[in-house]
């Protein structure tokens, strides 16, 4: 479960809004610039803002954080006026396109992400009726693909012209124009940003600092980041509150998990079958320790379940991806989850997803206790009740060697993320 360029680039853009926002006529949002062969001015910078570019930098800077995964943003100028600006940041693979109107705003964002065949694929396409940023776009489409980079299906949200909002998920296929739309693009070099733009001129850059910039004025869109996870499994650690309050951790030994495949499955019991797909990290085959956290006083909810795999310390934490999941197809602040529709959440080796009658899991979820662990055969089923329903986060706890050595459910608790 998932939660919370070029010529070919501007046509789809343009195209993607002109044919599915019913409020056309009404709100009359422009079109992406038309291509042109005029001169173009460069600037590398931190980033751009309307009043021009932000932290200007040299061509030698802007390639080295290209190379380095770093960010940096191109600005495009014709005739001195702004008509795009172009924000990268290989580390978050991400790419994306914006277009300016005459007074500068921003009314149009094409985001594209660096699969890694070297290939720019269409992301998501944002359009603005005002050019009001940071409100919500008036239409925003979104492409989500296979393994292979194909379309698997399109989501479409914009606001009406009466009011509300409406969301459909046309096929790629049966999107109407009478040009063709391309939604990839082989990457560019480092200093070809213009083409993507549609700007074909002769290109003269503008001078800049010798410096990386100290602060970047845009955020590039990074999956969900793990906030004191290490705190959150540590018994003793408190936690002060928005309100005042301070809570304190507390630690339940829930017994050990028994993997035999090595391989973890998490989600709600009752939905576990055959094709449930399991954790991607694998660990070797074998019984690994399970505690449970929550706090004290006004969260007496579970709050974390961890599963030990060795003692090492963690050094870094990365979300857990799925069989099948790519962090390619998640934009900022999403993460995939771990499906739960009973406010229960439940751990066990892949060859168990099936093993467990369903009276044993009825049975489990049913308890007021802060775990129960139904022992089967050859692995174990251990029941962790939560909060809510919804999408949960599993943590990786990696150490400075790089090897697994921590699982860490994360319920997602109202109020600690800001603690």
């Amino acid at each position: 479960m998932l939660l919370a360029g070029g010529l070919g680039v501007s046509l789809l853009a343009a195209g993607v809004v002109a044919q599915w926002r019913p409020w056309e006529d009404a709100d009359g949002l422009p079109g992406a610039p038309e291509p042109t062969d005029d001169p173009v001015e460069v600037v590398y910078c931190a980033g751009w803002e309307r009043s021009g570019p932000v932290s200007p930098i040299s061509e030698e800077v802007a390639r080295a954080q290209d190379a380095a995964g770093g960010q940096y943003a191109v600005g495009l100028l014709v005739g001195g006026t702004a008509r795009a600006v172009v924000e990268v940041c290989w580390q978050a693979h991400h790419a994306e396109v914006w277009f300016l109107d005459d007074s500068g705003r921003r009314y149009r964002g094409v985001a594209y992400r660096r699969w890694p065949d070297e290939r720019l694929r269409l992301f998501e396409v944002r359009g603005w009726s005002s050019g009001s940023l940071p409100a919500e776009p008036a239409v925003r489409a979104r492409v989500r693909r296979d393994a292979s980079g194909s379309i698997e299906n399109v989501s479409l949200d914009e606001e009406l012209r009466g009011g509300g909002k409406l969301h459909t998920s046309p096929g790629w296929e049966r999107w109407p124009g009478s040009k063709v739309l391309e939604e990839e693009v082989a990457l560019p070099p480092w200093n070809g940003w213009t083409a993507l733009a549609g700007l074909t001129g002769p290109v003269t850059v503008r001078a800049g600092s010798g410096e990386v910039p100290a602060a970047f004025p845009w955020q590039p869109p990074f999956p969900l980041r793990p906030r004191h996870v290490t705190e959150l499994t540590t018994e003793g650690t408190r936690f002060r509150l928005d309100s005042g309050a301070v809570e304190t951790v507390r630690r339940t030994p829930a017994g050990s998990i028994r993997l035999p495949s090595g391989t973890l499955l998490v989600g709600e019991p009752s939905w576990f079958d055959a094709s449930s797909p399991p954790l991607a990290a694998t660990v070797p085959p074998g019984e690994y320790a399970v505690d449970v956290f929550g706090l004290s006083g006004d969260f007496p909810e579970t709050t974390a379940c961890r599963v030990t795999v060795s003692d090492a310390p963690v050094t870094s934490w990365e979300l857990g991806l799925r069989e099948g999941d790519r962090e390619l197809e998640l934009g900022a602040g999403e993460f995939f989850g771990n499906p739960v529709d009973a406010a229960t959440l439940a751990l066990v080796d892949r060859t168990g997803a099936t093993a467990f009658s369903e009276e044993d899991v009825e049975k489990a979820m049913s308890t007021e206790d802060t775990h129960v662990t139904v022992r089967g055969e050859k692995t174990d089923l251990v029941v962790v009740p939560g909060w809510s329903d919804g999408a949960f986060p599993v943590w990786l706890g990696r150490a400075a060697d790089g090897s697994l050595c921590q699982y860490v459910l994360d319920f997602q608790v109202p109020g600690l993320s800001p603690a």
